[in-house]
């Protein structure tokens, strides 16, 4: 919405830049909660949270978080094929008939009401956005037909395999957001460097 309202400027631009800044807000939002947090039974949740488990998942949470999740995901798979039209420029999808900003506020919509209820049960579990799409793009190509299941099971099964490490790796359970990062930032990194060349 900031970049769109940005006119004179680098879109582009101005969405990093407003990320960095909101981010940067709940950043210190957060800090202030940690530190007025009691330490002894509050603090480890928080921590725990921020970086994301399984720990606290159980038939009861999956249960009710199915019905949002099926809202969410459905209309995503209804307008998969939509999704590679809005990769063509924005004339070109006009002249199909793609209304492009509706289609873009219901993907977005129902994207974060997703990301909203997966992460109100298991925390923030970082870098599966950026390394899972990535991968399933190399196996399936850029259509959307294909890559967004393609990125659910790919997602589902690499959540699985880092939470199983995350039980077995050491003596005590790690969050997963620990083990996701230590996929995710090299492989960014490896993205950066392969845009570069």
């Amino acid at each position: 919405m900031v970049a769109s309202r940005s006119r004179n400027q680098d879109p582009i631009l101005v969405l990093v830049l407003s990320g960095i800044a909101i981010g940067s807000l709940l950043g210190a939002g957060i800090s202030l909660l940690k530190i007025l947090a009691d330490p002894f039974t509050q603090l480890p949740s928080i921590t725990f949270w921020l970086l994301g488990s399984f720990t606290a998942v159980g038939v009861k949470e999956l249960t009710q978080l199915s019905p949002i999740l099926i809202l969410g995901i459905l209309p995503l798979f209804l307008l998969r094929w939509r999704l590679n039209l809005l990769a063509l420029e924005e004339d070109e999808a006009k002249s199909l008939g793609i209304p492009i900003q509706r289609t873009r506020y219901i993907l977005i919509i129902f994207t974060t009401l997703c990301t909203a209820s997966a992460v109100s049960i298991t925390g923030i579990i970082g870098w599966v956005g950026l390394l899972v799409p990535h991968i399933a793009r190399l196996l399936v190509g850029a259509n959307f037909i294909l890559l967004l299941p393609t990125s659910l099971l790919l997602g589902a099964s690499f959540l699985l395999l880092t939470d199983t490490l995350a039980r077995t790796v050491a003596s005590i359970e790690l969050p997963i957001g620990i083990l996701t990062s230590a996929c995710g930032a090299p492989f960014f990194l490896y993205l950066l460097l392969r845009g570069r060349k």
